[in-house]
């Protein structure tokens, strides 16, 4: 018996039931069961990258029948625009996209229509490939009377509502399968089934019915037909177009001779290859859901011999057919199974389940990156002149982000809850998901023949890549305070703390990012002062620091639960004491290193005028967060981004606060502070500059303190903000110009 010997043993194994729960829920609820799981969260990452892949299709055939006449009208507008509003580019362009909206919209109708296409064609193989199965196994009989027995007990073990039924296949067919429509399925066992050791046939029989608690039994011929639909749909914009060349007379193979038909070709290969590998990533994923959940509540011996025997099997056959199907050799990437030793592997861990691995952060942040041009381009059909106009710039960071948090963000976190010990994100997952999302950049599907923009590439991934870092802080921080008991009952309290903290951090990450590469290209002249335009000058100043003030909380009131819960159990009551004191010890020293420096550039900082004077101020403040969050990490590493997401906080809005006292006594007439922006501008700021950190720190190796360190970091943080501060007041850099 292990821990995953419960009453609800579908939660034990991660998994959800969506077809036979044993309690009426809506769709909502369905939905948020699927994405709970791992193999779920993989379904929606294939969806997506299917719907992707449609749109793409849609809209290389909308401008092969419709391009003229959409750009005909662009230009039109844009004279009717610069017409009526000369000399106001803002009321001009606004007039010039509601003009133009007719055409984006059926722009984006046809694009849409292709994204239902690759869906329809998938779906039609939930019900071609199914019957396929069933008649390539055929004839099929009634299995025996003892199979059937261990199948009614199985039934009543799983709490299944549904009863499948069982059946043998033909003599010669190896493999089991489970088929059939929803409320019926059928299980097909191998021929012979009952001459099997009793525990490997039980354990055959445990493991196909786990598919049907899993809910995935439809799932997975839609899985496998998705590579199929998905070239069916690409190849229509190249057929269309070579029968109108042939239509004209013109030569095809010349016509397809274009630099626009070579990144269509290569962005639809890359489409193929991330549909082909999160396909892969389902299939495997949910055979491992249901070994877990086959031996949940049971001795794991049958399922692990059978493993082990169909390895030996595996092994022997591969040594005479080559290196091509050798167990490890190259064929075992088209492999829809894992092998029999990655499933041993994983069910014999002490703890079994599906971690989020760097394949999942690669695709999804492909997907993401891809998907930022396209819902940029529906928000600006379908926003405009609705009350939700204002956030057309917002909604792809906003869609975007929800989406990376719920598909790979939650894994992470659940990651962190089921094995608090280990830090849930690794080296690898972190660098393929800035992979994964430079290559979406670099594939974009928006003028796929010019060349793409190098500073995105550059910005966006770090900021992705930023936001994964501060997640998974959170989520280890998070898995310290809540016990594993009551884990399992709070799955639900679990993935909305975690879909909501990751999505303000990937959703914040993107906009910044997006404006700042929007900075940087319009801008080069401005150098250094870049960060400062997504910090302490950006619009949104006010909402960042909300997030950063909301973040801030949650690591502070985890770090009190934590102590807590330190000085109830085995803790030392003065190493629980010196987790809250020296952060913020740490804090009050850089508070006042920054002030002194202040202080002593106060006569130069007068010359610079009220304007430069402010901007320094909220820098400074900014600066002495970032020390205090460097000092901690300097002798925690990694572990100290958990106090170090409270104290630098502190640190900035501590400065502020002091440097507002302080200017507020010394206003004239003609001067004036927004009090708002004042303390909202350096968090903001913070949140930038602890950006450019925060990848360094989160791949330290965690270590506790020296008892020494304990009196030398508060000094440190004192030195460091002093110098930093004084460093800023030396040179202009920072100051915004024009």
């Amino acid at each position: 018996m292990t821990e995953l010997d419960t009453p609800t043993p579908v939660e034990a194994a991660g998994v959800s039931r969506t077809v036979t729960a044993a309690r009426s829920t809506g769709p909502g609820a369905r939905a948020l069961r699927l994405l709970r799981s791992p193999t779920g969260s993989r379904y929606v990452l294939l969806v997506g990258v299917l719907l992707l892949a449609g749109a793409f299709a849609g809209q290389i055939v909308h401008n092969q029948f419709f391009g003229i006449s959409w750009a005909k009208k662009q230009e039109d507008c844009s004279i009717e625009a610069a017409r009526r509003y000369p000399g106001d580019a803002l009321a001009g362009g606004l007039w010039q996209m509601r003009c133009a909206q007719p055409a984006a919209r059926r722009m984006t109708a046809v694009s849409l229509s292709g994204s239902a296409a690759v869906l329809l064609v998938s779906a039609g193989g939930l019900w071609v490939l199914p019957r396929r199965a069933l008649r390539r196994a055929g004839p099929l009989k009634p299995a025996p009377e003892g199979t059937q027995e261990w199948a009614d007990q199985t039934v009543d073990d799983l709490g299944l509502r549904t009863r499948p039924r069982i059946v043998e296949a033909a003599d010669g067919w190896e493999q089991p399968f489970t088929a059939g429509p929803p409320g019926a399925p059928v299980v097909v066992l191998p021929a012979g089934v009952d001459s099997l050791d009793r525990e490997t046939a039980r354990a055959i029989i445990r493991h196909e019915f786990a598919h049907v608690a899993a809910g995935d039994v439809r799932l997975v011929w839609l899985a496998r037909s998705t590579l199929v639909a998905t070239v069916l749909v690409l190849a229509v914009p190249v057929l269309s177009f070579a029968a109108e060349m042939r239509r004209k007379g013109i030569d095809v193979g010349d016509a397809l001779v274009q630099p626009m038909w070579g990144g269509y070709a290569g962005r639809s290969l890359l489409l193929l290859a991330a549909v082909f590998a999160v396909s892969q990533m389902v299939l495997r994923s949910r055979e491992h859901e249901a070994d877990i959940l086959s031996v949940s509540g049971r001795s794991r011996a049958g399922l692990t011999a059978m493993l082990a025997g169909a390895d030996r099997t595996r092994r022997i056959r591969g040594a005479y057919q080559g290196w091509w199907r050798a167990p490890d050799g190259p064929r075992c990437v088209l492999a829809n199974h894992p092998s029999p030793a990655r499933r041993m592997e994983v069910l014999r861990a002490p703890h079994p389940h599906l971690r989020a691995a760097w394949p999942d952060a690669a695709v999804t942040g492909l997907l993401g990156a891809l998907a930022l041009a396209p819902v940029s381009r529906l928000a600006a059909t379908a926003l405009p002149g609705t009350p939700l106009a204002p956030y057309v710039t917002l909604a792809p960071a906003l869609v975007v982000g929800v989406l990376m948090a719920a598909v790979w963000g939650t894994q992470v976190w659940q990651d962190a809850m089921r094995d608090p010990g280990t830090f849930p994100l690794s080296a690898r997952s972190l660098a393929a998901l800035g992979a994964g999302t430079a290559l979406g950049i670099l594939g974009r599907f928006e003028d796929i023949a010019s060349p793409p923009a190098w500073n995105a590439v550059a910005i966006v991934p770090a900021a992705v890549c930023v936001a994964a870092a501060l997640s998974t802080v959170l989520a280890r921080a998070y898995a310290s305070v809540v016990r594993p008991s009551r884990h399992r009952s709070r799955s639900r309290n679990l993935f909305v703390v975690a879909l909501a903290v990751t999505a303000a951090l990937f959703v914040g990450a993107l906009r910044t990012a997006q404006e700042l590469a929007l900075y940087t290209t319009m801008l080069p002249h401005v150098s250094w002062a870049w960060l400062t335009l997504p910090g302490i000058h950006s619009p949104h100043s006010s909402s960042d620091a909300v997030v950063v003030g909301f973040l801030a909380l949650l690591a502070l009131g985890w770090g009190l639960r934590s102590a807590s819960a330190s000085r109830a159990g085995t803790g030392s009551a003065t190493e629980t004491t010196w987790r809250l004191a020296l952060p913020s010890a740490v804090a009050l020293a850089a508070v006042a290193g920054t002030l002194a420096a202040r202080w002593v550039s106060r006569h130069d900082q007068a010359q610079a005028g009220f304007v430069s004077t402010l901007q320094y101020d909220r820098m400074a403040a900014a600066a002495a967060g970032l020390v205090c969050l460097l000092a901690l990490c300097s002798v925690r590493g990694r572990a100290g981004l958990w106090p170090g997401l409270w104290a630098a906080p502190l640190t900035t809005v501590l400065t502020t606060g002091v440097l507002w006292t302080v200017r507020m006594q010394s206003l004239t007439s003609d001067q004036a502070i927004v009090h708002v922006g004042y303390f909202a501008d350096p968090l903001a700021q913070l949140a930038v500059l602890g950006g450019l950190v925060m990848i360094p720190l989160a791949l330290l190796p965690a270590r506790d303190p020296a008892p020494a360190a304990r009196f030398l970091v508060p000094c440190l943080g004192a030195f460091g903000a002093a110098l930093l501060t004084a460093a800023l007041v030396r040179t202009d850099i920072i100051v915004l110009r024009l």
